[in-house]
């Protein structure tokens, strides 16, 4: 499939940042990417002589930074580039993910600074680059309507709970992209093969509409209007010779 000038852009920028690693011999990073452009890197960034990692501040990350270290870095060096704010007030589970998000951007910043926005219970957390945590540590007063308090947080001390999931089990005869649909979403496989040609099929956040696509165990797929899975590791063998699957769907 050939690259769309922004996709073009995206990968220019990554070797880019590789290269100035490599001549500057110091770590380097690139803003939080979306899912899809950190798969699009991955998949495309050549052998270099530096290390590259993705990191969003916590192992679950969704938006997380390119980032090239020298060998003399361990990836641990990472955790300089992102700080963690915590955000608390009263009422503030009446506050979703975009009320957060449009008061951030309020403030002036660009999304690229801005990481992962986990909406907890009692607080939220904001994944940010560093400079940008303390502008909204010192600025952020308001959510919507709401008045709130905010403090810098640290990364190592923060506690992430597990993201809440909903397994879903069945058996398909191969790990064909239709048939797991058909069993993620509770439908038959004509009706799953209807959503691949609708472009309503993402794998790894990239847009997929073959029926006949080997999905692997580990891999995260969504269907638009269903939700988000992930492809359990775990396979077994049914006595008719079928395979039994467990999808994990996110919640």
């Amino acid at each position: 499939m050939a690259l769309e000038i922004e996709e073009k852009m995206l990968l220019a920028r990554a070797e880019d940042t590789v290269a100035l690693c490599e001549k500057q011999n110091c770590i380097r990073h690139m803003g939080f990417l979306t899912p899809a452009e950190a798969e699009l890197i991955r998949r495309n960034i050549g052998k270099s002589s530096v290390s590259t990692i993705f990191f969003g501040g916590y192992p679950d990350a969704e938006r997380t930074l390119f980032v090239a270290l020298p060998d003399y870095l361990e990836e641990e060096s990472a955790k300089e580039l992102v700080s963690v704010v915590e955000i608390r007030g009263r009422e503030i589970e009446e506050l979703r993910h975009p009320d957060f998000l449009g008061s951030l951007l309020g403030l002036g910043i660009r999304r690229e600074k801005i990481g992962d926005i986990l909406v907890l219970d009692e607080r939220c957390l904001v994944f940010a680059d560093p400079k940008i945590a303390e502008y909204i540590a010192e600025n952020l007063t308001k959510v919507g309507r709401k008045g709130v308090s905010v403090k810098l947080a640290s990364l190592d001390e923060t506690e992430i709970p597990p993201r809440k999931t909903e397994l879903i089990c069945g058996t398909v005869s191969a790990l064909r992209l239709d048939s797991v649909v058909a069993v993620a979403v509770r439908t038959s496989r004509s009706a799953a093969v209807s959503l691949l040609s609708e472009g309503r099929v993402f794998v790894n956040w990239t847009p997929e509409d073959s029926p006949s696509f080997k999905i692997k165990p580990g891999d995260v797929f969504s269907v638009r209007g269903f939700g988000r899975f992930r492809l359990g590791s775990e396979l077994s063998e049914t006595r008719k010779g079928r395979l039994g699957i467990r999808i994990e769907k996110m919640i």
